[in-house]
C-alpha cells in the first residue's frame, strides 16, 4: 500500500503539471485562458498516466537518451490513442480531432504532438522526475497516504460529477432529438399553423435546458471546442448556439444595469 500512495502521489503531481503545461500552452495558442481539462480541478490524468509510463517503464533504458525519446513517444501516443477511444466509447462523443494535422491517425494523435510527448517524456526522465522523487520521500509515509487519500477522494468526486454532467446533458438532448422527431413526423411542413405550437413547445425546451445552467459542462465545452456527441451533433450545435447566445444576453445585461446605476448616481 505505501508503494501506492506513493505512485498516486506521483501521477497526481504530473497530473497538475500536465495541466499547467496545457492551459499555458492553450494560453500562447489561443490567447486566453482556459482550464484545459476533463475534470473540474486543475490536472489532466492522461499526463499522470502518461508520466508513470514513462518513470515505470522507460526506466530500464535511461543509459540511452535516444531509446527514451523514441519509446517515450510511442507509449505516450498509444496512451493518447487510448483515451480518446475508450471516451468515445463511454460516451459515442469526439473530445478532439487531429484530421487537419499532418500524420495523424484516424484524428485521434498526429505526430506533432507525439515529437512534444517525446520531450516532455526526455525532460521527465532526466530533469524533472528525479528532483520530484527526492522531494516527495521526504514526507513520511503516514502524512503520504493521508495526502493521497484525500487527495483520491477529491478527484473520483470530480470525476463522477463530471460523468454524470455529461450523461444528463446527453440524456436532455436526446428528450430534444426526440421531440423533433415526433413533430416531423407529424408535421412534415413547418409552415404549417395549426401546429405552431409544436414548435413553440420545443422552443421552450430549448430554453430550459439553457435557463438551468451547469458551469461544468460549459467549462467542458470551452476546453473541447471539438467536442461533439455523434448521435447528437445537430441537437449538440443547437445548444452550443443557445448558450452563446444567452451569454451574450447576460453580458448585455451587466452593462445595462452598470449604466443604469451610473446615470442614477
Amino acid at each position: 500500500m505505501n508503494t501506492f500512495y506513493l505512485i498516486f502521489l506521483y501521477f497526481f503531481i504530473y497530473s497538475v503539471l500536465g495541466w499547467i503545461v496545457e492551459t499555458l500552452y492553450c494560453r500562447v495558442k489561443g490567447g486566453k485562458w482556459t482550464n484545459r481539462g476533463f475534470l473540474f480541478g486543475p490536472y489532466c490524468p492522461i499526463y499522470g498516466f502518461g508520466a508513470l509510463i514513462v518513470i515505470y517503464f522507460l526506466n530500464y533504458f535511461t543509459a540511452s537518451p535516444i531509446k527514451v525519446f523514441f519509446y517515450g513517444m510511442i507509449f505516450t501516443t498509444a496512451l493518447e490513442y487510448l483515451t480518446s477511444f475508450l471516451l468515445e466509447k463511454m460516451f459515442n462523443a469526439k473530445w478532439w480531432d487531429y484530421s487537419s494535422m499532418k500524420f495523424n491517425i484516424n484524428g485521434r494523435v498526429c505526430l506533432l504532438n507525439s515529437l512534444e510527448f517525446a520531450t516532455l517524456g526526455m525532460l521527465l526522465t532526466y530533469i524533472i522526475h528525479p528532483n520530484v522523487s527526492e522531494f516527495v520521500l521526504k514526507f513520511p509515509e503516514l502524512l503520504r497516504q493521508m495526502i493521497s487519500t484525500s487527495l483520491l477522494l477529491i478527484m473520483t468526486i470530480d470525476a463522477c460529477s463530471t460523468v454524470a454532467s455529461l450523461l444528463n446533458l446527453k440524456e436532455k438532448l436526446a428528450i430534444l432529438e426526440d421531440f423533433r422527431e415526433k413533430i416531423k413526423a407529424k408535421n412534415p411542413f413547418p409552415q404549417k399553423i395549426s401546429d405552431f405550437y409544436l414548435y413553440k413547445e420545443l422552443s421552450e425546451l430549448r430554453r430550459n435546458l439553457i435557463s438551468k445552467r451547469n458551469f461544468q459542462i460549459e467549462r467542458i465545452l470551452e476546453a473541447f471546442p471539438n467536442f461533439e456527441f455523434k448521435d447528437l451533433k445537430t441537437q449538440l450545435d443547437e445548444f452550443k448556439l443557445d448558450l452563446h447566445l444567452f451569454k451574450q444576453d447576460l453580458k448585455k445585461q451587466r452593462v445595462e444595469r452598470k449604466a443604469n446605476k451610473k446615470i442614477k448616481k
